[in-house]
């Protein structure tokens, strides 16, 4: 299992929105539920996709006959607002994504980016104009996954044919 997972990125960056925009718990989620309505004024946390920013690093341990592969890799998050303070929200957000607010608040990323906020007013199903803004985030994370290890300390040769 990996060091750290998506689960544990979605729930370092939801107590970070939840610290910075002192809303109610219920009101930050992660990604679209089918048959649930959002909360007002929602936020909504979705992984988008993930690359690789380098080649992986092994790192061996020979005592516990173990290796740890580590790789460093870059999510992008979108995250939308909803509700009559979402621009100011995502403005907010946006701001302070790569200050060092945010960096001393998430320990297992860290933030890299972010792009200008997008009003993505939509209809909803009331057929009613409704406020959403979306912010892409991307930030870094450092997962090491172990697995096991032949080593070979001091080999004997024998020769056959001296």
């Amino acid at each position: 299992m990996a060091t750290v997972t998506h689960n544990q990125i979605y729930r370092e960056v939801r107590a970070y929105l939840l610290g910075l925009f002192s809303c109610p718990s219920k009101s930050v989620i992660q990604g679209y539920q089918n048959d649930a309505p959002l909360p007002n004024n929602a936020i909504v946390m979705t992984i988008l996709f993930e690359h690789s920013l380098d080649v992986a690093a092994n790192y061996y341990e020979p005592v516990e006959n173990k290796a740890i592969v580590q790789q460093s890799v870059e999510i992008t998050m979108q995250i939308d607002f909803y509700g009559e303070e979402s621009g100011d929200r995502a403005r907010k957000l946006c701001n302070l994504w790569r200050n060092h607010y945010t960096t001393a608040r998430l320990s297992s990323c860290q933030p890299l980016y972010a792009k200008d906020p997008m009003q993505m007013t939509f209809i909803n199903e009331q057929s009613r104009y409704e406020q959403r803004w979306m912010v892409e985030l991307t930030l870094q994370y450092n997962p090491e996954f172990e697995h096991e290890q032949t080593y070979l300390d001091m080999p004997t040769i024998t020769l056959l044919n001296p």
